[in-house]
C-alpha cells in the first residue's frame, strides 16, 4: 500500500478506536496498539523499515527529553533520596524475582541470569503516553516519570555484569575483560556528557536570543533528535543523552524548558499514534506458541518483582501510601532498552543456543506488556487520584 495512504489509515483508525476506548474508560494508548494489530495482523500491511526507525527514534528522543525536563534542581532536592532508594530496590528485586522464577521452570542458570538482568527495564514511551493521556499530575506521576528513565541506566550496568557471568558459566570468557568494565561506563557517562554539553550550549545560546514559540519548538525538537542521532553514532545511551539534554535546559534556561515542554506536548498525539501502531504492526502472536510457559513465567516473575520492589522501596524511603501501593503497576511496561539489550545479548551469545531464545522471549513478553500495561498504569494513576481526565 502507498505509504501516505497507510499513514493516514493508521492515524484515522487510531483516532476512531481511541474514541471508542475512551468511552469505555480505557486509555487511548491501547487503541493505538490495537490499530496497529488490525492493520498489521488482520489486513497484513507493513510499514517500511526506515519509517519504523525514524518514528521510533523521534518518539523516544522527545519522550526522554520531556522526562529530562522534570529533573529540575528543586525536584531533585525534594525527591532525590527517595528516588535513589526506590530505584535501587526496585531494580534488584525485579532482577532476583525474574531470575528465580525462570530458573525454577528451566533449571537453566545462564538463561535465567540474562532474562533477570533485562527484566527491570521500563519502557518510557508507553508510560509517558498514558500519563499524558490522563493529564496526570502528582507525586506518583512525578516519581514514575523519573524512574522510567533512570532505571534504564542501572539496567545497563546489571546487563553488563549478567552477560559476563553468563559467558563464564557457558565456558566463554573466564575473566573480567576491560570491555565489560568500560561498556557501562561509556554507555552511561558518555550519554550524560553528550546530552549535558548540548543542553548547556543551547541554554546559553537561546538566552541571548529573543525566540518566538515557533523558534523554541524547532530548536527543541532539533536538539532532541540531534542528541539521539549522535548518541547512536558514538554508541552511548540515546535515552540518557536526551534526558541529560532536558535536565540541562530546565536548570539553565527554565523559560525555554517550560515553553518547549508545552509546545512538544501539543504535537505528541499523532506521533504516539504512529509509534504505538508500529509496535502493534510488528507483533507476532505466533511467538506465544513457541514458548508460552517461559513467557508466562517471565511475565509473572517480572511483575511480582516490579510491584514488590517498588512497594519495599516505598517503605524504606518512607514514601506516601499511594507510592507503596501503585508505583509498581505504573512501572510494568517493557520495550525499547530491554529489546535493544536482548539483541546485544543474542549477538554476544551467538555461538550458543540462547541467542534466539532470548530475542523470541523478549519479543513475546513485549507484546503482553504492551497490551496489559496501559490499562494497569491507568488504574494506578486513577486510584492514586492523579488523573485529570
Amino acid at each position: 500500500m502507498n505509504i501516505y495512504v497507510l499513514v493516514a489509515l493508521i492515524l484515522l483508525l487510531g483516532f476512531i478506536l481511541g474514541r471508542v476506548l475512551r468511552k469505555l474508560r480505557l486509555t487511548e494508548v491501547l487503541a493505538y496498539i490495537l490499530s496497529g494489530i488490525v492493520i498489521g495482523s488482520v489486513l497484513n500491511f507493513s510499514l517500511p523499515e526506515q519509517f519504523n526507525v525514524i518514528i521510533t527514534g523521534t518518539t523516544l528522543a522527545l519522550v526522554a527529553y520531556i522526562i529530562g525536563l522534570s529533573f529540575s534542581f528543586a525536584f531533585l532536592k525534594r525527591m532525590g533520596k527517595q528516588l535513589v532508594i526506590i530505584l535501587i530496590v526496585q531494580v534488584l528485586i525485579t532482577f532476583i524475582a525474574t531470575w528465580g522464577f525462570v530458573y525454577l521452570l528451566t533449571r537453566n542458570l545462564p538463561l535465567s541470569i540474562i532474562l533477570g538482568s533485562l527484566a527491570p527495564a521500563t519502557a518510557p514511551a508507553g508510560t509517558i503516553a498514558v500519563l499524558r493521556d490522563l493529564k496526570a499530575k502528582g507525586t506518583l506521576t512525578d516519581i514514575t516519570m523519573a524512574l522510567v528513565g533512570l532505571d534504564d541506566a542501572l539496567v545497563i550496568v546489571i546487563y553488563s555484569v549478567g552477560i559476563m557471568w553468563t559467558k563464564m558459566l557457558l565456558g566463554g570468557e573466564a575473566s573480567i575483560s576491560f570491555s565489560f568494565i568500560t561498556y557501562p561506563l561509556w554507555e552511561i557517562l558518555g550519554g550524560l556528557g553528550l546530552g549535558g554539553a548540548i543542553g548547556i550550549a543551547i541554554s546559553y545560546l537561546t538566552k541571548k536570543m529573543h525566540l518566538s514559540s515557533d523558534h523554541i519548538f524547532v530548536v527543541s525538537i532539533a536538539a532532541a533528535i540531534l542528541c539521539w542521532g549522535l548518541a547512536d553514532m558514538i554508541g552511548v545511551s540515546a535515552i540518557l543523552t536526551c534526558m541529560a539534554l532536558g535536565a540541562a535546559v530546565i536548570n539553565l534556561n527554565v523559560q525555554i524548558g517550560n515553553r518547549s515542554n508545552e509546545l512538544i506536548d501539543n504535537v505528541m498525539t499523532p506521533i504516539f499514534v504512529l509509534f504505538f501502531a508500529a509496535i502493534g504492526m510488528a507483533m507476532d502472536f505466533s511467538l506465544f506458541h513457541l514458548m508460552w510457559p517461559l513467557v508466562m513465567v517471565y511475565c509473572v516473575g517480572r511483575s511480582i518483582g516490579k510491584i514488590a520492589g517498588c512497594g519495599l522501596g516505598g517503605v524504606l524511603s518512607k514514601s506516601e501510601p499511594k507510592i507503596k501501593k501503585y508505583l509498581g503497576l505504573a512501572m510494568l511496561d517493557q520495550a525499547g532498552v530491554a529489546m535493544g539489550l536482548a539483541f546485544l545479548a543474542a549477538q554476544a551469545l551467538s555461538e550458543y543456543e540462547l541467542g534466539g531464545t532470548i530475542i523470541t522471549l523478549m519479543a513475546a513478553t513485549t507484546v503482553i506488556h504492551g497490551l496489559l500495561s496501559p490499562p494497569l498504569i491507568q488504574y494506578a494513576i486513577k486510584k492514586a487520584g492523579e488523573a485529570r481526565t
